[in-house]
């Protein structure tokens, strides 16, 4: 015995956002061949892919106004649902959604995406842009792509068969909602940032809204009730946990002020060891002639003699306390037992001096504030 389909009652606004899906779906369809178009021609017309992509968009939105428009006068004139007309539209929704993010999964599983270019690898850190930055974390491990992608092929193998599209939709649905926040946040692409959000819409729209009412209504009636602690005790004990995450964290930054004071990255703008003042390519000959100092708080301070990079081989790595009461900075170093007894002086957002003596030498610091 099978059930019968569950009839659909549509409103103006669910025939536009249903007709305006299918025909997205359809546009990006018959757009697909022009993936396999040589490069060439890609990098020679590559400049007409944003008109294009505000075309199809066009296009899309007169052609669902159209179909809408016929929909309800059709649905007004006969007194009835089109049950199968809206059959169809999902079944093309269905199907573009598998296709489109099926080959996102398989190009993460193939290795086409989450490549770094080799000229990328060799910038600084704080030169890379979010492209490139979410690319290389993304594919640095190959194991959690293919987990990612895996995801994203069997729930659209789930979307093609009736019986499992809903399962299919809260598998993806999680998914796709992160790359969406991933695609506007990192700066991805606009042709990436707008497909996600197409492919989220598109499984939003595979939800029956009856099926989430019923879903929380018999969710909340699952649920044990609380026995009766009289409102205001009962509603101010929902907000304990809420309240005591906030002061917790704020009573651990103010046992660490130094993690604020001082974070940042400092450059050495005149170092003056033992009334001798080393200039900038000593650190070529002298390890503890440092060019750049910086202080990470609770992940500790670094010393370092290289003005172009990080080297963590040629550095100094330490903990270190700062008094702000006192105006005193001691730094407490790792791989020796030395330590820098320093007083602080001249002290501002963007300056700072430090007078001390390590390693039995007397030092005067001028430091300036980078970032």
């Amino acid at each position: 015995m099978t059930s019968s389909p569950v009839r659909v009652t549509s409103s103006r606004l669910y025939q536009f956002v249903a007709s305006l899906l299918a025909a997205t779906a359809l546009l990006q369809l018959l757009l697909f061949p022009l993936e396999f178009l040589p490069h060439s021609l890609l990098e020679a017309y590559g400049s007409y892919f944003p008109h294009l992509l505000a075309g199809t968009v066009g296009v899309a939105l007169l052609a669902s106004l159209v179909f809408a428009w016929r929909w309800q006068t059709q649905e007004k004139s006969q007194h009835t649902t089109s049950d199968k007309r809206h059959a169809r539209l999902q079944s093309i929704i269905r199907f573009w959604l598998a296709l489109s993010i099926s080959s996102y999964g398989f190009a993460k599983l193939l290795k086409t995406q989450f490549t770094t270019p080799e000229h990328v690898l060799d910038l600084p850190l704080q030169a890379v842009d979010g492209f490139s930055l979410t690319w290389y974390y993304f594919g640095y491990s190959y194991a959690f792509a293919v987990i990612l992608g895996l995801f994203q092929i069997g729930g659209s193998i789930l979307l093609l068969y009736r019986r499992t599209t809903l399962l299919g939709v809260f598998i993806l649905l999680p998914v796709m909602v992160t790359i969406v926040l991933i695609n506007a946040f990192f700066s991805i692409s606009p042709g990436a940032f707008f497909n996600s959000a197409v492919f989220v819409l598109g499984l939003l729209f595979l939800i029956p809204p009856k099926m989430i009412q019923e879903v929380f209504a018999s969710g909340v009636q699952l649920l044990s009730s609380v026995p009766s602690l009289g409102s205001w005790l009962k509603y101010g004990l929902r907000l304990v946990p809420v309240v005591i995450a906030f002061v917790a964290l704020k009573a651990l930054m103010a046992l660490h002020p130094q993690e604020q004071t001082l974070r940042g990255t400092w450059k050495v703008e005149q170092l003056t060891r033992n009334g001798r003042i080393q200039y900038p390519t000593d650190w070529l000959t002298t390890p503890t002639a440092w060019s750049r100092i910086y202080f990470s708080g609770n992940d500790g301070c670094v010393f370092s003699p290289n003005p172009y990079r990080y080297d963590p081989s040629e550095s100094f790595h330490g903990s270190y306390t700062f008094d702000s009461l006192k105006n005193t900075l001691s730094v407490s170093f790792y791989s020796s037992n030395e330590t820098f007894q320093a007083t602080v002086s001249d002290y501002t957002a963007k300056t700072i001096r430090l007078r001390g003596v390590m390693l039995q030498d007397t030092l005067d610091m001028q430091l300036v504030r980078v970032r």
